[in-house]
């Protein structure tokens, strides 16, 4: 049986160092940490004398990888990590929030010291580095999204793909022809922000097979009253009659109440939409504005009931995908008679 002499050998660094990577307690390079790790998986070496056994056993503790970035909607990242934490507790574990931005190395140092049972991927890009090495962990992994890269992990998601169809064809169906998309921060596409990719690549192939005009704005850099009237200006000037909206809820009532009060009628003149902007929001139901929101509830519990099943019972997680179908809440601001979702 090989111990952690053996993997300081195989990885030609220090006992000490061997130690220091798996607890955690100094920081080891990355380049020694993948040595280190890469000896102990070929000696199948588990760091510490009865860890073998606790392989077995659970401590009842799920890691959350939700990394904390610059500019990122905190609102939302506070609502989904809320309700993981807390369908983890309604199934009788606790949360060990990681918000490293690469989050891999935090994620092994958990998995592979027997800290964590399993883990959750939160807050994902396209091309996430963490859900690539799900396989290194040794621990199952559900992502809260769909990156491209996830044969080693279950994805649970909106099917963002489908909401973007179902928003242009609900314009579509209201007769719009000429549609202004405005989209969240510029800095969430810079970094790849998974669902927000997804939704964008599907408007654009939508209005495309439909024939429709799609003109895109970037999100607020400056004031949102400065914003609200370069978005009007557009609208006048571009004469657009269908607005579909990703920027916040409270942003998007300040340009709706700007619009009527520049003598728009919605729907009449301009179908507005607003498409994953957040939870269902109570100011927008007020304006009476259509919207098809995120769903962190749902999407977190059936990710908890995955996982659960896969660290109880042993169920592989490899490859999977969830996709929850989008709800359309039409409170008639995208045409007078409201629409069946299709």
């Amino acid at each position: 049986m090989s111990d952690i002499r053996d993997v300081a050998r195989r990885a030609g660094v220090s006992v000490s160092t061997v130690s220091y990577a798996f607890s955690g307690k100094r920081p080891v390079s990355p380049g020694t940490y993948q040595r280190i790790m890469q000896a102990a998986d070929e000696l199948d070496y588990a760091p510490d004398a009865g860890a073998r056994m606790l392989r077995a056993k659970r401590n009842q503790i799920v890691a959350l990888s939700a990394p904390l970035r610059p500019g990122q909607n905190r609102a939302s990242y506070a609502d989904y990590f809320i309700e993981m934490a807390s369908c983890e507790h309604a199934r009788g574990y606790d949360s060990l929030l990681l918000t490293a931005e690469n989050g891999v190395e935090d994620i092994r140092r958990v998995t592979r010291s027997n800290l964590a049972d399993g883990v959750v991927l939160m807050d994902l890009v396209d091309d996430d580095i963490r859900a690539a090495q799900a396989a290194s962990y040794g621990r199952p992994c559900v992502a809260l999204g769909l990156p491209r890269q996830h044969t080693a992990c279950a994805c649970v998601d909106l099917d963002f793909d489908l909401m973007g169809r179902m928003a242009v064809e609900a314009m579509a169906r209201a007769g719009r022809k000429r549609l202004l998309f405005l989209e969240d921060l510029e800095g969430e596409y810079r970094r790849g922000s998974g669902f927000r990719l997804i939704l964008l690549r599907s408007l654009k192939t939508w209005a495309c097979r439909l024939g429709m005009d799609l003109q895109l704005e970037p999100g607020p850099t400056g004031s949102d009253l400065a914003y609200t009237q370069q978005v009007l200006d557009i609208i006048h000037h571009g004469h657009i009659d269908g607005l579909i909206g990703q920027i916040r809820p409270s942003l998007l009532d300040t340009v709706v109440v700007r619009m009527r009060s520049d003598g728009m009628s919605i729907p009449d003149d301009v179908a507005v939409l607003s498409c994953a902007a957040g939870k269902v929001s109570h100011t927008l139901e007020l304006q009476g504005i259509s919207e098809m929101p995120l769903t962190p509830r749902s999407l977190c519990a059936k990710a908890a009931d995955l996982l659960t099943q896969a660290v109880e019972e042993g169920a592989s997680l490899a490859g999977r995908v969830l996709l929850e179908r989008p709800r359309l809440i039409d409170r008639a601001s995208i045409s007078r008679q409201k629409q069946e979702a299709a």
